[in-house]
């Protein structure tokens, strides 16, 4: 009896430091997780209307700075585009906004615009006016007296559509209408409509999907038009849809864009825009590839020549730092 009794006390023993190895080990397990569990950062990007393409290529520049960090994480915030994006950055409702580089531009007079900055430009807003082919439309100067599309109220695109249609002597009372690109292209589609414009990145996706429900086409401005146009607005620059942009499209297509930028507030931290600017130059490559629209961004005199507005103080020591700017 007294084996057993000796037995029976070694084998508590034994029981009892196996639970205490246990109970030790799930408690540094659970130190463990905590360690691993990451406390992420969410910031909220201003976008544009879902039918153009400041929507989708924001989303694409939010995936590409989340798959390389842990911790940063994105909210998308649709808008009317670059001027409702500019009020809502100094309203500080949102974090970072893409903006076109003419609403940057004349935004340094307003109130709090001296406190914009900019991380880089990502990609060119182009022109874009398409109309169906059974229309017979084949230039921007044919629609005088037409029902046209010109782009959401008070936006980028708008704004263009009309200074273009100014330079053009097409006459805008009573023929133009306010609506998103998307909207617009089903009033085409449904013939209330006559054109519909984008200023977009390309393709825009509203227009691609009208050029897909049925045949049409891209409206031209010739060279002495496009002048016009640049001469009333600094920030605008020639250039051209590119052929195969659009289904049916066969041929490049002379336009006007300005360039589109990734915005923030002077107050945001440097450190963490030092982090996004770092992750969004490596993304270039990526973002080059995945959308026709973002072509032009691993371009530095693109990314960086003639900015409107100053770099960020914690994008401009990033640039420093890779020997892309001399910049102080």
């Amino acid at each position: 009896m007294k084996e057993m009794s000796a037995a029976r006390k070694k084998r508590a023993v034994i029981a009892l430091c196996l639970a205490f190895l246990c109970a030790f080990s799930a408690c540094a397990v659970q130190r463990g997780r905590a360690k691993k569990a990451k406390k992420f950062t969410w910031l909220t990007m201003g976008t544009g209307d879902t039918g153009g393409s400041l929507y989708a290529s924001g989303a694409d520049i939010a995936d590409a700075l989340q798959k390389r960090s842990e911790t940063l994480r994105f909210n998308l915030k649709a808008s009317t585009g670059s001027p409702e994006n500019m009020k809502r950055l100094l309203a500080g409702d949102v974090d970072l906004a893409l903006i076109t580089a003419d609403v940057a531009a004349a935004a340094k007079n307003e109130p709090g615009g001296e406190t914009l900055r900019v991380i880089g430009a990502v990609f060119p807003s182009v022109s874009q006016w398409m109309a169906l082919e059974e229309s017979g439309l084949m230039r921007v100067s044919d629609l005088k007296g037409l029902p046209v599309i010109v782009g959401p109220e008070g936006s980028a695109t708008e704004y263009a559509a009309r200074a273009a249609l100014k330079a053009l002597q097409v006459p805008e009372e009573g023929y133009t209408m306010n609506g998103g690109i998307g909207s617009g292209a089903d009033l085409v589609l449904s013939g209330r409509a006559k054109a519909v414009h984008a200023l977009s990145g390309v393709p825009a996706p509203g227009l691609e999907k009208l050029a897909t429900a049925k045949k049409s086409t891209l409206l031209r401005y010739d060279a002495a038009e496009i002048q016009k146009i640049l001469a009333a607005e600094p920030q605008y620059f020639a250039t051209v849809i590119p052929k195969g942009s659009y289904p049916g499209q066969d041929e490049d297509i002379p336009s006007f864009g300005v360039k589109c930028l990734l915005c923030v507030r002077a107050d945001m931290d440097e450190a963490l825009v030092y982090q996004l600017t770092e992750q969004l130059y490596a993304a270039l490559p990526e973002l080059a590839k995945k959308r026709r629209g973002f072509a032009n961004v691993t371009d530095k005199a693109f990314y960086l020549g003639e900015l409107p507005l100053p770099l960020h103080d914690g994008a401009l020591r990033y640039y420093r730092d890779q020997g892309l700017t001399e910049e102080k």
